[in-house]
């Protein structure tokens, strides 16, 4: 096959990008079987030189995300010439919190800079032209089998895990210089009202109250973060506001426990990606009990949101670090390591070409 992967350049989407058009691109183009192109959304839209090649020469074009009017007009360009155009929505549209990143502009209509026509608001909003324009592809690419029951009712569904690029993880671990044990609570894309919710933040200041060891990485965040953080010790809390993708594992293996809080329908429809970078890690993880994460309980920690579950919780694997460490090194390693893109080839073949078959 030839394939186009059509993404955002926006830096809020640069995680997700990645895991979702790089990852999968990379293990296609090495199998030596297809032909695989990556491509900016704003070539796309415009249609520049860069997309007229690579598009001309595609089978099958995959825009991550950004289905709304703008790209309206290049999806019916490219189908009318016989283009399969998926679209690969990793998100809970309908679920997203006022205070998670995307909202404004699912919801509001306000347009990222690099997508502004004009100074109006997009009407409808891209929400609701969803609903429509899914009548304009040929079918919808999905995480996880929560986010497939959101989006069945609108056409054609295939499940496309969150894979690794396991290499990237194969990073020397850091070197600690004490015994200071550290918690890891990645931020990025994440709602403050959904973590404060889930009672992570209150749980993390108890142990850390109760365990002079203890102490917090976090990356990303937004104001709401930074405030709660200053409510910490000073000198037991390391913030690294903005990383950029591939930094983010020699930062994981900094970290001793990871934390995946959630709290909400939106995280109930998420992946289990973060608990399962851990893994790839042999970092030990604590996770709210959600839907995505519940076929992964055998490899970590699930607990039931509330402050006192996450202070037990994470007191308790402090304590017992070494034998959890040791686990972590075992089967949920092996596991994680079944997850590369590389690995699962054949199945990132498979769900692409289901649409073909299907037409």
């Amino acid at each position: 096959m030839k394939i186009t992967f059509v993404h955002s350049t926006l830096p809020e989407d640069q995680y997700r990008v990645h895991i979702r058009c790089q990852n999968p691109a990379a293990a296609l183009q090495a199998s030596g079987r297809h032909v695989v192109n990556l491509l900016t959304l704003e070539d796309f839209i415009h249609n520049r030189p860069p997309a007229v090649e690579v598009c001309a020469a595609a089978d099958v074009i995959v825009i991550h995300r950004y289905l709304f009017e703008n790209t309206l007009a290049a999806v019916a360009r490219w189908r009318a010439r016989g283009k399969r155009v998926l679209v690969d929505l990793d998100l809970s549209v309908e679920h997203l919190e006022p205070d998670r990143p995307g909202y404004s502009f699912w919801h509001k209509g306000i347009l990222p800079q690099p997508y502004l026509n004009g100074s109006r608001p997009v009407y409808p909003p891209p929400a609701e032209q969803l609903k429509w324009l899914f009548k304009m592809v040929d079918g919808i690419l999905v995480p996880t089998p929560q986010l497939a029951r959101v989006y069945f009712a609108f056409g054609r569904v295939q499940l496309l895990a969150d894979y690794l690029n396991i290499n990237e993880y194969l990073v020397v671990p850091h070197h600690k210089p004490d015994d200071r044990q550290w918690l890891g609570l990645n931020l990025s894309g994440q709602a403050f009202s959904s973590l404060y919710r889930s009672g992570v933040l209150e749980g993390i200041e108890q142990a850390l109250s109760r365990s002079s060891r203890l102490n917090v990485l976090v990356t990303g965040g937004d104001s709401s973060a930074m405030h709660w953080l200053n409510r910490l010790p000073a000198e037991r809390v390391e913030a690294v506001p903005v990383l950029a993708v591939e930094n983010y594992p020699a930062v994981l293996s900094r970290v001793d426990i990871g934390l995946v809080a959630g709290w909400g329908e939106f995280e109930a429809h998420q992946s289990p990606l973060p608990a399962l970078e851990y893994m790839a890690m042999k970092i030990p993880w604590i996770a709210s009990n959600q839907p995505g994460l519940q076929g992964l309980a055998e490899y970590g920690c699930l607990i039931e949101n509330s402050a006192a579950e996450w202070t037990k919780a994470i007191l308790s694997m402090a304590e017992h670090l070494e034998s959890a460490q040791q686990r972590a090194a075992g089967a949920a390693y092996l596991y994680a390591l079944s997850q590369d893109a590389a690995e699962n080839i054949e199945k990132i073949e498979r769900t692409i070409r289901a649409f073909e078959e299907a037409g």
